[in-house]
């Protein structure tokens, strides 16, 4: 073979050239059959195989059908509750006061209660409204930004600007990151490092007063089928909800690090594993001004949510005489049969309403959030239902920043080092629908913006280091990491 003259490629190249994003292009709507308009096609007949692997035998069946029938129970006592107590049921918590307590502490109880929390002042107003103003001259510069809707943009197919990149390595916001991922819990043998937080690159948005488009429904992130189809992610559910969902948690992190809750390559489905999603507010929203609705109570939604599949109707809602008649515990039977998965089409996203989850009464029990100013971070768990108000009512724009949590894996740095050759690039992220995105994109950001230690490091450009105390788990994961990013040997100046 003839010798090639010139410089071998440096490591940015390299870096480049690993990977792609192959994903069709699209926008959010790609992945939200409720804004796309299309239909939930019926599944096939492995589907029912599907229900019969996950709830086997007698007993199986018995534990699951009393647990439904105790839940239901729960549910048809507490939604009044939760529809009356409204915004109340989101807890608010000062950024340092969280930064500060324990996992004992009245407040991170009432966020694992509800799965999701405004943290206040997690960065001052000043240095939000200037992140703000930045998206907007991003977006003048380069009006060939795509978004949705196409006639109106208002959530940005964005992920590379300059005041995105500032957010995500902010310190203060990278050390809530790391103090949400500590709400979690993980065995000592366990391969991850909620110390160590993998910065996700994710969307920005800007909703006008009297906007009606974006009214994205009740849906859940972090895999549709998957939470059943595979094998190894329907055991985070099974194992607990199956047996007592009562005492099922939630907040165990084990049996999700090796999950694949993206098996249909969805042009938006998350692969990687995200204990919370989450977003910073740049501007002063309040209920029905077109801000975020959840669910607020991680463990009874998720618990049903995950049974439902296994049930249906005696009598449809037609042919009771009332819904109390339709919704009563008497009227559903344990269907193992149909191949129904409500609401949960391959590919597509995870979504709720109150044909499709009747119990739930999503319809009354989703609540809007408090009033958020800039600078303060939203978060709710990868589980949890969340919504957008259907109509933003206010006077001012509702702007929001997508900034998720997500710890180092192995599964989560086999990610990184992909969205790493996309932001070189210039190119939407692995999870989010292809494209050149931003590439060609004046302003766009370069590693050069990555200013700190931490940010680099989250960003896939220098190495994790174990720390003294550091469990068997994390040893691991970090020495994993450093190998799948090419950091292994020594820090990589590129």
């Amino acid at each position: 073979m003839a010798a090639v003259d010139g410089p071998p490629p440096s490591m940015a190249s390299m870096f480049q050239m690993s990977t792609v994003n192959k994903k069709r292009e699209g926008d959010i709507a790609s992945f939200f059959t409720s804004l796309s308009g299309e239909k939930d096609d019926s599944l096939p007949k492995r589907y029912s195989d599907l229900k019969k692997r996950l709830v086997n035998g007698p007993e199986a069946e018995q534990s699951l059908l009393n647990g439904w029938r105790r839940l239901l129970t729960f549910l048809k006592e507490n939604n009044p509750k939760w529809a009356e107590k409204g915004t109340a049921n989101v807890p608010q918590v000062k950024y340092d006061n969280l930064i500060e307590g324990d996992n004992i502490s009245a407040a991170a109880k009432a966020i694992r209660d509800c799965g999701s929390v405004v943290v206040k002042g997690a960065v001052d107003c000043e240095t939000a409204l200037v992140w703000k103003e930045g998206l907007r001259d991003y977006i003048k510069k380069n009006p060939g930004v795509k978004g949705y809707p196409a006639n109106n943009k208002q959530v940005f197919e964005l992920y590379w600007s300059p005041s995105q990149i500032a957010a995500r390595t902010h310190p203060r916001l990278v050390s809530l990151v790391v103090r949400m991922n500590s709400l979690w819990n993980a065995s000592p043998s366990a391969e991850v490092s909620l110390r160590d937080p993998v910065l996700y690159a994710d969307r920005c948005r800007e909703r006008q007063p009297g906007d009606t488009s974006f009214a994205l429904g009740p849906h859940s992130d972090s895999g549709t089928i998957e939470r059943w189809e595979d094998e190894t992610y329907s055991t985070v559910y099974r194992d607990g909800i199956v047996e007592n969902w009562e005492t099922w948690d939630p907040w165990n992190i084990d049996g999700r690090l090796k999950a694949n809750t993206d098996m249909y390559d969805s042009p938006g489905g998350s692969s990687i594993l995200r204990t919370f999603q989450g977003w910073l507010a740049l501007s002063n929203t309040g209920p029905g001004e077109g801000t975020l609705r959840v669910h607020p109570s991680i463990k009874h939604a998720t618990a049903y949510f995950w049974m439902r599949p296994f049930f249906s109707a005696i009598k449809s809602e037609a042919e009771c005489a009332s819904k109390e008649e339709y919704l009563d515990a008497d009227n559903w039977r344990l269907d193992l049969e149909g191949t129904e998965f409500p609401g949960s089409p391959p590919g597509r996203g995870q979504e709720f309403s109150d044909v499709t989850h009747p119990h739930l009464e999503v319809n009354k029990t989703m609540t809007s959030i408090p009033r958020v100013e800039p600078g303060d971070y939203v978060f709710w768990h990868c589980d949890g239902i969340h919504a957008v108000e259907s109509k933003h009512g206010g006077s001012g724009d509702s702007t929001v920043m997508y900034i998720a949590a997500a710890p180092l894996t192995v599964r989560n740095a086999e990610y990184l080092a992909k969205q790493r050759a996309t932001f070189l690039s210039g190119v939407p992220p692995p999870d989010f629908p292809g494209g050149k995105g931003e590439n060609g994109f004046v302003n766009r950001t370069s590693e050069e913006d990555l200013k700190t230690p931490e940010a680099r490091r989250g960003m896939g450009f220098e190495k994790f280091v174990a720390r003294d105390d550091a469990t068997e788990g994390e040893h691991i994961v970090v020495r994993a990491a450093n190998d799948i990013l090419g950091l292994a040997e020594k820090k990589v100046n590129i």
